[in-house]
C-alpha cells in the first residue's frame, strides 16, 4: 500500500525549512575567520564545528533524497557515526569564506533535490542512528538542525533558544509534545506543570534535552 501524508503540512515545513535557510546565510555575511575559532554553546565544539555540522547534515539530506528517488533506502552517513565526527573535526577550522560557501552550495543542493522530489516522497531514509524514518519528516528535521544549531552558536543574533523562529517554535513544539505524551503513562495529557508555565521556545528546549527545569525529570525524548 502506497504511504500518505499531509501535503499541506509538508509544504509548511518545507517552507519554514526555506526560511530558515534564507535567515542562515543572512545571518553568517560578517562572520569572520576570528568568530569561527570562537568557542559554542556546545561544549567542545566551536562555532566551526557547528557549522560543519549544519553543511554536512544538509549535504547527508541530499543523499537521502537523491537514493529514494532510486527506490533505495540511503544511509545518512556513509561510514556511520565515527566518520561523521571525524568529518566535522576535519572541516571545523576552515576560513569563514569556505563556511559560508559551504553552507549556502549545501543548501541549494538540498533545496534543488527537495524541489525535483517525486517518488522519493514515498520512500524511507535510514538514519546514522540507525532508525528507518519517512522522507516526509525530513523536512522539520533539516528545519529542526538549522534552528537549534543556529542557537548553539552563542553568536551575535544566534544564541539560544530565544532566536528560534516563532513559526519552527510553534511546528516542532506540538510534535515532540505529543511525543512526550506517547511515552507516558496512559491518560497523561500534558506536560509538567512547572514547564507549561514557561514560554514555547523553553517548552521546546526542555523536551529535546536542552533546558533543565528544577524539580522536573529530564523529558528523554530525545535519547
Amino acid at each position: 500500500m502506497e504511504r500518505t501524508f499531509d501535503p499541506v503540512r509538508l509544504n509548511r515545513q518545507v517552507e519554514g525549512m526555506s526560511a530558515a535557510h534564507q535567515r542562515m546565510l543572512s545571518g553568517l555575511a560578517e562572520l569572520t575567520d576570528a568568530d569561527v575559532s570562537r568557542e559554542s554553546r556546545l561544549p567542545g565544539w566551536s562555532i566551526g564545528h557547528v557549522l560543519a555540522h549544519i553543511e554536512q547534515q544538509g549535504d547527508s539530506l541530499t543523499r537521502l533524497f537523491e537514493a529514494a528517488e532510486n527506490d533505495t533506502v540511503g544511509e545518512q552517513y556513509p561510514g556511520g557515526m565515527e566518520a561523521r565526527v571525524v568529518a566535522i573535526d576535519a572541516a571545523a577550522t576552515r576560513s569563514a569564506s569556505d563556511h559560508v560557501n559551504g553552507i549556502r552550495r549545501s543548501v541549494y543542493a538540498l533545496e534543488g533535490v527537495i524541489a525535483r522530489a517525486r517518488s522519493g516522497w514515498y520512500g524511507d531514509a535510514r538514519m546514522v542512528t540507525g532508525i528507518v524514518i519517512p522522507m516526509t519528516d525530513l523536512p522539520l528535521r533539516r528545519w529542526r538542525e538549522v534552528e537549534v544549531h543556529l542557537g548553539d552558536l552563542g553568536w551575535r543574533e544566534f544564541d539560544g533558544p530565544g532566536c528560534w523562529s516563532t513559526d519552527y517554535v510553534r511546528e516542532d513544539l506540538a510534535v515532540m509534545s505529543m511525543m512526550w505524551k506517547s511515552r507516558g503513562s496512559m491518560g497523561l495529557t500534558d506536560l509538567p506543570t512547572a514547564v507549561r508555565r514557561r514560554s514555547d521556545a523553553e517548552k521546546l528546549a526542555w523536551l529535546m534535552g536542552r533546558l533543565d527545569i528544577e524539580d522536573v525529570e529530564p523529558a528523554r525524548v530525545m535519547a
